[in-house]
């Protein structure tokens, strides 16, 4: 009997990742945020694929760290400021590469700089209308001449951002009503506060098969009938390839910026363990929280893909959302150079700025040819771009000369 227990141990820990053999984990504890109130499918995600971590990982525990605000900016802030040891870990949704495209007040992050471990989901977004909305169709809505409501989560989550690009784009007589978290919209939608709302499929599935509203559109996926058949301009069908673009990259699990190289690894194989583990995928689908998963590796190149957007994409953006990017230009020699190159001094007329350089969002070039903020030198004469608005001047545009 001993050696029948000692031969299905030895079998259950070959079939293990390597990070559960790892005895750094062994003992500790795990911190996930979560960056929205308990409820709601990004809590449910979190929570789920946490509970799967503990033995993927061989930790003692999994803390869940709810911690909403600001269209999941607290959240996302919150990880990237947290101690870089691989036990915090942290989930939040793709509106914030909206909010960093157009430098969004209160960002103390660069996605670019996380160490990205694994995405669950590709969750095709859509425009859902209550039942009790006087609209049978997405047509009706789009003939609508009176204003009516849509509920959104913070200013500068995806809901949000989504809900005004796609009413800007597809011309829809839409306010937004910001601030609903986890399932609130759709209970605003049974009280007849708002009509709508923009979301992924998984989220709103639940609401549409309780008979409490139905599917007017959908963006990405297969469902029917499809936004980019009422997308009749170049603006409309760039907002709606766009947003299916970002639906590709659904439930995104990241840990802090210099996290060591061996627990990102460990965190990737544990993550992917997860994804493909038969008891997880049983539970993901009895919660209807669809599994399509993608490691940290592949999710980085989508991220860093997702930032560099053309002017014109920004400019699409930043219409729909009636942001102002408002910056000053200045040429001077480059007077000091710290944090790697990333914090550049110069004079802006009669004044010393200090600037963090964007190795995703700044256009640096030296001597015509594009470059990286490594290669900067103290004396370089620079035409620079900066946004004083930003917390930390990012500069938009750096032409440089060298000596």
């Amino acid at each position: 009997m001993k050696r029948t227990l000692a031969v299905a141990a030895l079998a259950a820990t070959t079939a293990l990742p390597a990070a559960a053999q790892d005895d750094f984990y062994a003992g500790k504890t795990l911190t996930y945020i979560i960056a929205t109130n308990p409820g709601g499918n990004y809590d449910a995600y979190g929570r789920l694929i946490g509970r799967y971590l503990e033995d993927a990982l061989g930790v003692d525990s999994v803390v869940f760290k709810n911690l909403p605000g600001a269209g999941h900016i607290i959240g996302a802030n919150s990880l990237y400021a947290a101690d870089a040891d691989g036990l915090t870990i942290g989930t939040f949704n793709t509106g914030l590469i909206y909010a960093q495209i157009l430098q969004r007040q209160g960002i103390q992050f660069d996605l670019d700089e996380f160490e990205w471990i694994g995405k669950a989901a590709a969750d095709p977004r859509v425009i859902v209308l209550s039942e009790n909305s006087g609209f049978s169709s997405f047509e009706d809505l789009m003939a609508s001449e009176e204003t009516v409501l849509f509920a959104a989560s913070g200013v500068g989550s995806a809901s949000f951002t989504e809900t005004r690009m796609l009413s800007d784009g597809l011309e829809l007589n839409v306010d937004l009503i910001p601030g609903y978290q986890g399932n609130e919209g759709e209970m605003a939608m049974m009280r007849g506060e708002v009509v709508g709302q923009v979301g992924s499929l998984s989220s709103l599935q639940p609401f549409i098969d309780a008979g409490n509203g139905f599917l007017a559109v959908a963006i990405g996926g297969d469902a029917e009938p499809k936004a980019i058949d009422y997308a009749s301009t170049d603006k409309a069908r760039s907002i709606v390839n766009l947003i299916d673009a970002m639906s590709n990259l659904g439930r995104l699990t990241a840990a802090p910026p210099g996290t060591p190289p061996e627990r990102v690894e460990d965190l990737r194989d544990a993550y992917m363990a997860v994804m493909e583990d038969p008891e997880f995928l049983a539970e993901a689908e009895k919660l209807g929280l669809p599994i399509e998963a993608a490691r940290g590796d592949e999710v980085a190149e989508s991220v860093q893909a997702a930032l560099q957007q053309s002017p014109e994409t920004v400019q699409i953006i930043s219409s729909a959302l009636n942001v102002e990017v408002p910056t000053i230009k200045a040429t001077s020699e480059i007077l000091s150079l710290e944090d790697g190159n990333k914090a550049v001094g110069f004079m802006s007329g009669d004044e010393e700025i200090v600037a963090e350089v964007s190795g995703s969002r700044t256009e640096l070039t030296i001597d015509g040819e594009g470059a990286t903020r490594d290669a900067l030198a103290v004396g370089m004469v620079c035409d620079i771009e900066y946004d004083p608005n930003h917390e930390a001047n990012e500069p938009k545009v750096m032409a440089c000369t060298s000596n």
